[in-house]
Parts: structure tokens; C-alpha cells; sequence
């Protein structure tokens, strides 16, 4: 009979005519073949563990690193197909996967005798020190540091439980295909180019998809507040399975950080970070708050005035109403972003950004993209990264909206770089362009700022998995800190209003041909902060709002969503329309940045102060620096 181990090499080396040359994947695998490769993940994963516990490995350390990274580079196999795939049988498959992979780790590290071999573990390598103190914290978060054997076991029942309930609500998100029914009327204003692309629902209705590429530019345009009103109000209403669920996660982490020793779910999770107590990240919010609310205020006066043009009498701003009355007051600044669309084809500003930060910046060489590469969907496009003529990764482009594919935007590591292996993989999921192809300023800025994470992802050298570029949303062990992770991409995205890479990026004009205005330009490096009073203002209490969540030390009867509406009016003094749950199809919640989601701010002002050394240029050996400091030491190195 084979031994698990065996049994999984065989499986994971079959079928090698599916992978895709360039990045040695399989990235179309069937609902059938993503279960039988994700049972022999597992299974190696459990056998390396039971060699272990018996004494059968002669190195404990070796042993457990080999195992954690077969798993790290076999992973996105089974797993990506749950946030990519067309087919909802892989789709579920896909899910199912990474369900089992994570409880897989989650049970080894849960066991006792695996622990004791693991943290007696001696070794002269400081990558391999620095890899064993990372498991080591992992099985201690699993509660193995407790005496109390019916404590622990406690533990690893409620983190199954709390594992199933993020999962269904990333899922039940990944699903929802949700409209409004709105008519032609209610969409005066529109861009008629985006109302005539809409399919046609009952009677005189279109349907408006309510994920960002339609939803946002509806919110912009539409000169009836009531239509306004009815599409935000479906937006943050979708999904309403999950406020229970969301109710259940929150107490679920509560009760384990008691278990565990902790006053909150957020004290144990920041324990490590950069900010490692709640009171850290508070007081941080705070003073940005304190020192915000002269603009936040500002910013709400300007709104303000231009909807009592429009309905004289207001006294108030509605959350349907800042998008709207924010878009004008842009285009008063000279900034319109449907007539920006045209410069952005995102067939050309994609692999122009690409290789602007790539080579111009950080020194690499970008190839790409590649003709014969085998991914997931045809609209996906992959390149290539090399320094030095050697090739140290992959970078797949899947950037336009689709049912059942993940709602967001991110960048999911795909394979880490390890020891005489393949090099980096990794992928960035978008939910970019209208029907055109085109993209909108914004959008061009969340590019920016996903790219910083794809060059963290790909410039780190071969090191075990545990120190590789990764985050939660995948199920293998490893990462930087949270609030280091954001770093990079926060740089990158301010590159946006640097006129030299403006010039550089945007395109002709698609109709006329004429470039990319200079007065243009100047206005968007000269507006970079427009408004960034009342869009800190709501990041902001989303931030106060998951630390408050995080912060219970019982949550068993909270309702989570309510927590919202008294943070959202204290801190950006809107009223929330009654009745919604944003935080229903908020990903983070449960993707992880739970008790994390402060850290894009904190990175930023990390990432602005290491700006200064750019200057608004794509400063080659500043950038050399940066990708030698920051990029390549990946988990290998604090952020602190």
C-alpha cells in the first residue's frame, strides 16, 4: 500500500500536460480533480505530521517546512477556482478545497506532540529560526501554551466553527449577482453609453448590476436623489444572510481570544503587529481623526451647498448624496472622469503601469503579456519578472467583472518561491473597466496600488513558505505583518498623480487621438487630497467600527451590524439609511483584516514618508532601495 505522501506526489505530479508553461499550474482543473488534489494536500500534510510525532523524522523542523510548503505550492490549484471560475461545480469545489486545507493546519496545529517536536526544534539557519518561531506562534494561537487540555481542545472546535462561517460569507458574497430595477428616467444623467449596455428587466426597467464598475458611476450621475437613494440602498443590502453570520464570527473570535487569555478578539490578533494593542491603534485613529475633522467638516460644507442648489432647504447630506455632488465638484477642478475613460484603455495603460513600476522604478525586467500562457479564462493575461536575466516570477491579470467571480479587488499570492523550486506566482483579481474596456481614474489607482503588492509578492528570494508574500485569504501559513503588508501598495498607488508617470501611462485620446492634457494632469497632482476629508472620514469609522467589533470581550448577543450606525454618524457625521448592512458584503470581515482593517492608514503614512524619497519620480535608485529594504526580505524580516 503507498504511503499518504507518496500517494500525493503521484497525484500532484499527474496531468502535466494542463499546466501552464510559464508558471507550472494547473488552472483549469474540474470540480472532480480539484476534491482528488486537494484529499492529497491534506493527506501529505497529516502523514508529515504523524512522521513527525513518531520520531520518524529526523529533523522536525526540515520535516514540517517540507510539508507546509508542498502544501503552499499545490494550494491555489483547488483554491482559486472558488473566487475564478466560470463553472459554480469547481466554484464550490474550489471553496470546499481551501475549507479542507485550512482545518487540515488548523488540526495539525492543534496537536500537542507536533508542537513539543517543532518548538524543541534546534537549527543555526536564521531563516529556518525565524520559520520555526512563526509556527510555533501559530500552534500557541491554536492554544497548545494552554494547560488546560479541555481548553484546547475547546479552541480548535470553535476555530472549525468560526473557519466554515468566513467561509460561507466569502462565498455567499463571491455569489450575489444582485440588481436594481431602475428606469431610464431615474437614470438621467447617466453616461448613455453605460444605460444603453444595461439588460432590460420587467416593464420599462433596467437592470443595474450593484457591483462597482455600474453601481459607482450610477451613484456619481443620477440626477434623481430618489433614484439614488434606491440604488445605494440595494447596494448595502445585499447579502443579508451574512449580518447573522457576521453576528456569529464576532462572537466566535471573542470567545476564543477568552480562551486564549485575551480581554478581545483584537488584542490577540494585533499581538506581533507593528500597532500591537487595541489602545495603540485607537489612540492612532483618534489623533487622525482629531486633526481630520477641520477638513472632514470643510469637505461636507462644499457637498452641502451644492445639494441646497439642487433641493433648496437641505439640511443634510444623505451617504447616496457624496458620490454625486463629490463628482461635480471634481469637474470644477477640471477633473471628469468619463472624459478621462478614453486616455485609460485598459488594454494599454495595464501592461504601460506594469512595466513602468516594474522596470522604470524597481529595476526589474517586464515581459509580457505572453501568448501561450494557460490560465483560468480567456480574459486573463500573464507576464513575466526577471532581474538580472533571471525570471523570479509570474503575474496573472484578471481584471474585469463577471458572475460568480470574487467581487473585489486583490492580489492573491499563487505559488511562493521556495528552495530549488518554481519561481513567485501570483495573481491580481479586479473588478475593473466599463463595457469598453476602459478604465476610470479611480481605477487606474487601485491598479497602482495592487501592483505594489504583486512586485512585494514576486521580488522575495527562495525561502520557506511561512516566510513567503501571503495573507489569509489564502489557507497555507505566512506573511508580514498587517499593517506592514500594506506598505508597498500604499507607495505605488500615489505614482498616480505624478504627472511624469501620468504622461507615461495615460494613453491618446481613444476618438480624437490628442494626448492627455497638461493642464489636466496638473490639476490631478494639484487635487490629489480633494475631498480627502470625507473619504478619510468614512474609512475611518469603518476602521473605529471593526476595532469596536473586535473589541468585546462577550459578543454572544451583539448586533454587529448595528454597531455601525452610531461610529459611522460620530466620526463622518452621516445617518445611515435604516435598515442596511454594509458590513454583509464588507470581505474584509472575513478574509483577514479582522482588527486589521486600520492598517492601510498605518502603512500609509509609513508609505508617504517613504514617497518623499521618490519625489514624484520614478526614481530608479530610490526604487532599488525600496525593492531591497522592503520588497525582497519579505516575512523574512520585520515590518517594525
Amino acid at each position: 500500500m503507498l504511503h499518504p505522501i507518496h500517494r500525493a506526489i503521484i497525484l500532484l505530479t499527474a496531468a502535466r500536460a494542463m499546466r501552464c508553461p510559464h508558471t507550472q499550474l494547473r488552472l483549469r482543473l474540474g470540480a472532480a480533480e480539484i476534491r482528488d488534489t486537494a484529499a492529497a494536500l491534506v493527506s501529505g500534510l497529516e502523514a508529515a505530521a504523524t512522521d513527525i510525532e513518531s520520531g520518524n523524522a529526523q529533523d522536525a523542523l526540515a520535516a514540517w517546512t517540507r510539508a507546509t510548503d508542498a502544501v503552499a505550492v499545490g494550494s491555489a490549484e483547488v483554491c482559486l477556482p472558488a473566487l475564478v471560475a466560470t463553472d459554480a461545480a469547481a466554484r464550490d469545489a474550489g471553496a470546499a478545497a481551501k475549507r479542507s486545507i485550512i482545518d487540515a493546519f488548523g488540526t495539525c496545529y492543534g496537536r500537542k506532540a507536533l508542537y513539543d517536536a517543532i518548538k524543541a526544534s534546534e537549527t543555526t539557519d536564521p531563516l529556518l529560526a525565524r520559520a520555526r518561531d512563526k509556527h510555533v506562534a501559530r500552534f500557541e494561537a491554536n492554544g497548545l501554551a494552554l494547560a488546560d487540555a479541555a481548553a484546547r481542545e475547546q479552541v480548535a472546535k470553535l476555530k472549525l466553527e468560526l473557519g466554515a462561517e468566513c467561509a460561507a460569507m466569502e462565498q455567499e458574497i463571491n455569489g450575489d449577482s444582485s440588481t436594481v430595477a431602475l428606469t431610464r428616467d431615474e437614470l438621467e444623467g447617466v453616461p448613455a453609453a453605460l444605460v444603453d449596455a444595461l439588460p432590460v428587466g420587467d416593464g420599462d426597467k433596467l437592470l443595474v448590476s450593484l457591483k462597482a464598475p455600474t453601481l459607482t458611476p450610477v451613484l456619481q450621475h443620477a440626477r434623481d436623489p430618489a433614484a439614488r437613494r434606491k440604488a445605494y440602498i440595494a447596494g448595502t443590502s445585499r447579502c443579508p444572510e451574512n449580518a447573522r453570520r457576521l453576528n456569529r464570527v464576532v462572537a466566535l473570535r471573542a470567545q476564543i481570544a477568552g480562551l486564549l487569555g485575551f480581554a478581545s478578539h483584537a488584542e490577540g490578533t494585533l499581538k506581533g503587529n507593528m500597532a500591537s494593542s487595541p489602545d495603540e491603534v485607537n489612540a492612532f485613529l483618534d489623533r487622525v481623526v482629531t486633526r481630520l475633522k477641520p477638513k472632514r467638516d470643510e469637505d461636507y460644507a462644499s457637498l452641502l451647498a451644492l445639494k441646497r442648489s439642487e433641493t433648496p432647504g437641505a439640511d443634510a447630506l444623505d451617504p447616496w448624496d457624496t458620490a454625486y455632488f463629490g463628482r461635480q465638484i471634481r469637474e470644477s477642478k477640471g477633473i471628469d472622469e468619463e472624459a478621462l475613460k478614453p486616455h485609460f484603455p485598459a488594454s494599454e495603460v495595464v501592461p504601460a503601469t506594469i512595466k513602468a513600476l516594474g522596470e522604470d522604478l524597481f529595476g526589474f525586467t517586464v515581459r509580457g503579456p505572453l501568448d501561450d500562457a494557460q490560465l483560468w479564462h480567456d480574459d486573463c493575461e500573464l507576464y513575466e519578472v526577471a532581474k538580472d536575466d533571471i525570471i523570479v516570477g509570474h503575474v496573472a491579470l484578471d481584471l474585469k467583472s463577471r458572475d460568480g467571480k470574487f467581487g473585489h479587488q486583490m492580489v492573491v499570492p499563487l505559488r511562493p518561491a521556495l528552495v530549488n523550486g518554481a519561481p513567485n506566482c501570483c495573481a491580481v483579481l479586479g473588478n475593473m473597466g466599463d463595457a469598453n474596456g476602459r478604465l476610470r481614474f479611480r481605477e487606474v489607482e487601485t491598479l497602482l496600488h495592487e501592483l505594489g503588492h504583486v512586485f512585494h509578492a514576486l521580488a522575495g528570494a527562495p525561502k520557506p513558505s511561512i516566510l513567503g508574500w501571503a495573507w489569509p485569504m489564502v489557507p497555507w501559513p505566512g506573511g508580514v505583518e498587517m499593517d506592514m503588508l500594506e506598505v508597498p501598495s500604499m507607495l505605488t498607488q500615489q505614482f498616480v498623480y505624478a504627472p511624469a508617470v501620468l504622461a507615461k501611462i495615460a494613453r491618446p485620446h481613444a476618438e480624437t487621438g490628442a494626448s492627455l492634457p497638461s493642464k489636466t494632469i496638473e490639476a490631478l497632482a494639484e487635487n490629489r487630497h480633494l475631498l480627502a476629508g470625507l473619504g478619510n472620514a468614512r474609512y475611518i469609522a469603518m476602521c473605529r467600527y471593526d476595532m469596536a467589533m473586535h473589541s468585546l470581550a462577550s459578543a454572544a448577543d451583539v448586533d454587529a451590524c448595528g454597531l455601525w450606525q452610531e461610529i459611522y454618524r460620530e466620526t463622518a457625521g452621516f445617518t445611515e439609511a435604516p435598515g442596511t448592512h454594509f458590513a454583509s458584503t464588507w470581505y474584509h470581515m472575513c478574509i483577514g483584516y479582522d482588527a486589521g482593517y486600520y492598517s492601510y492608514l498605518w502603512s500609509e503614512v509609513n508609505a508617504v514618508d517613504a514617497y518623499k524619497q521618490f519625489g514624484d519620480e520614478l526614481d530608479a535608485a530610490a526604487g532599488r532601495r525600496f525593492r531591497e529594504c522592503v520588497l525582497e526580505p519579505g516575512a523574512a524580516a520585520g515590518g517594525a
